[in-house]
């Protein structure tokens, strides 16, 4: 899925939004399990779930949960102090307004990527890093409902802006996604959605997403 070859030589400082999630909630246990990652963050919208999901026992800023939505740049910035790589893991439902589809994510890519260039931290700006969790499916020009419909056409937004920001950017374009175990499969890389056409069922772990960009990160 990605061509990862340089290896970072300091522990990368993580925050992780959308964490929540189902993709967020394996990409924080992971990061806390991975002693190639510095301090780990979650930025969530609920305290409720991060009890329930993260396992916090305050779930505030002392044990780095921080609560606030991409959508409101303002309550970003907090959670963006001293952090080398924001793994972005948030994402609009099929069921959300237009308005809010593109307001998550392409508005809220757009904010979190502001956020972590200005942030204060050692790390320089153009050092940070995004890891943007998108979709196969963007190269469609009027995708299905059931293929992700216009939540589609505002993923490949951030991408573009994630890629052109003045940081280093990555973006990872998974297939359908379960909640199977991780680290049982191969992965098999493909460009163009040529996947889509190529592979009978495209399924893959959210595991291994979050696998694949934990790695990202850790080899810079």
């Amino acid at each position: 899925m990605l061509a990862l070859l340089a290896t970072s030589t300091t522990a990368m400082n993580v925050l992780i939004t959308g964490a929540t999630g189902r993709l967020g909630e394996l990409l924080y246990a992971q990061a806390k399990a991975d002693p190639a990652i510095g301090a780990v963050k979650a930025f969530v919208t609920n305290v409720t779930k991060a009890k329930q999901y993260l396992n916090c026992t305050k779930c505030d800023a002392s044990e780095g949960i921080f609560v606030g939505n991409v959508t409101d740049r303002a309550s970003l910035d907090a959670a963006m102090a001293g952090v080398d790589a924001v793994l972005v893991a948030v994402g609009a439902s099929p069921g959300d307004s237009a308005d809010q589809q593109k307001a998550v994510e392409f508005a809220g890519v757009e904010n979190t990527v502001a956020a972590l260039y200005a942030a204060p931290g050692p790390t320089p700006p153009v050092a940070r890093q995004v890891v943007l969790c998108s979709s196969m499916g963007t190269t469609q020009p009027d995708p299905s409902p059931q293929e992700g419909g216009s939540i589609l056409f505002w993923k490949l937004n951030a991408e573009a802006h994630v890629l052109a920001a003045d940081l280093k950017g990555v973006v990872v374009k998974p297939c359908g996604l379960s909640m199977g175990a991780g680290g049982e499969k191969a992965l098999v890389a493909g460009r163009d959605d040529a996947l889509l056409t190529e592979l009978k069922v495209p399924v893959m772990p959210r595991a291994d997403v979050a696998r694949v960009m934990l790695r990202a990160v850790v080899r810079g």
